[in-house]
Parts: structure tokens; sequence; C-alpha cells
């Protein structure tokens, strides 16, 4: 069902279209940027927020900080 769906929209994309008249305003540019600037910021706050859970996560074998300090308790 999905193939069908894939065709239907790749011959879609490809019918040939009479030239759009548009303007693209000089914010629109400036706006694209902020959005892509925003989302890297996210992803950088995300990864410092969860960065210790990442580092155990990809330390196999080994017991995290936490675990160690119950353990001695």
């Amino acid at each position: 069902m999905m193939k069908f769906w894939t065709g239907i929209l790749c011959i879609l994309i490809l019918i040939p279209v009479e030239s759009a008249v548009a303007y693209l305003d000089p914010g629109t540019g400036s706006m694209l940027l902020q959005v892509i600037l925003g989302g890297f910021a996210a992803v950088g706050v995300a990864i410092k927020l969860y960065w210790h859970k990442i580092r155990v996560a990809l330390r196999p074998g080994r017991k995290s900080d936490t675990d160690a300090k119950d353990e001695t308790e």
C-alpha cells in the first residue's frame, strides 16, 4: 500500500505545472536562518540536559556514579 502512495506522490510531483507568480520577502531568509539556528540550540540544550544519561548509556559494563554510591551506603 505504501508503494502505491509513493508512486502517486512521484507522479504528482513530476506533473509539469505552470510557473507560479510568487514573491519571497527578504525577511524570509532571515526567518529560515533563525529556525535552523533555533533547532541547533534546542538540540544542544537537550544534549546538555541529558549528557550524564547519554554518557552512561554509551559506557557498557560500568555502573553509573549513583549506582556506586547506593552500594556503598
